[in-house]
């Protein structure tokens, strides 16, 4: 039996959970952590969650809850992200993005930590890794976006249809349905309502909206992917992937786990591209067999 907890920003926060708000590298971030467990202080380093485009921080709380309360952890909304506010100047490349999560990281004074990223922030995972490799002690990436030179055709394919609209009116329930049904669950019955009717409300605005769609763009861009990268994490790193994810397909987390040293290869069966969403008891048993008692 899976593991269900609300992983939408719609209603209260589950007891146990705080919501904080920190300004670094000008902007001001908004993060969620297990209570009481921020500081990095105890035997076990706090878990620093990075979630994907365009999503929020409460996609963690599943994953989290199943890994247990041993585990601290700290979940930030990345810039123009639900409650996080804009980048500097608007920028909203992802070297911007990258500026900005190695500040938060610095900002929240972690000795240590495990990061976590998904998507986006699996690419975000790797640039920290390598631009604090003294305090990033392991890492753990979900289906990241950043592992090809350049953005494969089917994932810009899948959006599409659903981006080109939104440059011109909010997008629709159906619009929204249909884009988790295409490109990113592999159940349909995963798809809550909650999920379709937040997605609608954080495309309403327009100012939202303008960048979410430059940060889509953003992702077609030379400086977001690592590809080249790779062999320079030094981080003991897990790859977990989806295997019907259908923006990027298995074979690629598993390549770049045989060039990334000391990384290991998980594929979750029947799960598209948010593992720690639709299976979050199968990807939380991953995590846990990685990153040991």
């Amino acid at each position: 039996m899976g593991v269900r907890v609300k992983s939408s920003p719609v209603g209260p926060l589950p007891p146990g959970i705080e919501e904080r708000f920190l300004e670094a590298g000008g902007v001001r971030f908004r993060y969620l952590s297990s209570a009481g467990r921020t500081s990095g202080a105890g035997s076990v380093s706090p878990i620093f969650f990075l979630h994907g485009y365009p999503t929020w921080a409460e996609v963690w709380l599943p994953l989290a809850a199943a890994l247990g309360p041993r585990r601290p952890w700290i979940a930030p909304d990345l810039p123009d992200h639900n409650r996080s506010g804009p980048l500097p100047e608007n920028d909203r490349s992802v070297s911007a993005y990258r500026r900005a999560v190695t500040a938060l990281f610095d900002a929240l004074q972690l000795p240590k930590a495990t990061v976590v990223g998904s998507s986006l922030g699996g690419t975000l995972g790797v640039m920290l890794a390598l631009d604090r490799p003294e305090r990033v002690e392991r890492l753990v990436v979900l289906d990241a976006a950043g592992f090809t030179p350049t953005l494969p055709k089917k994932t810009v394919r899948l959006y599409l249809p659903f981006i080109l609209p939104s440059y011109l009116r909010a997008p629709r329930p159906r619009n929204v349905r249909r884009l988790l049904e295409k490109a990113v669950f592999r159940d349909p019955r995963r798809i809550e309502e909650a999920w379709v009717h937040t997605i609608v409300e954080q495309w309403k605005p327009r100012r939202q909206r303008k960048a979410f769609i430059a940060t889509g763009n953003a992702l077609r861009g030379a400086d977001a992917t690592v590809a080249g990268d790779l062999e320079r994490v030094r981080a003991p790193t897990l790859v977990v992937w989806g295997r019907q994810d259908p923006q990027f397909d298995w074979e690629i987390g598993e390549a770049a786990a045989r060039r990334i040293p000391q990384a290991r290869f998980v594929a979750i069966e029947e799960c598209g591209h948010f593992p720690m969403v639709e299976k979050p008891t199968e990807t939380a048993a991953a995590v846990s067999a990685f990153l040991g008692p």
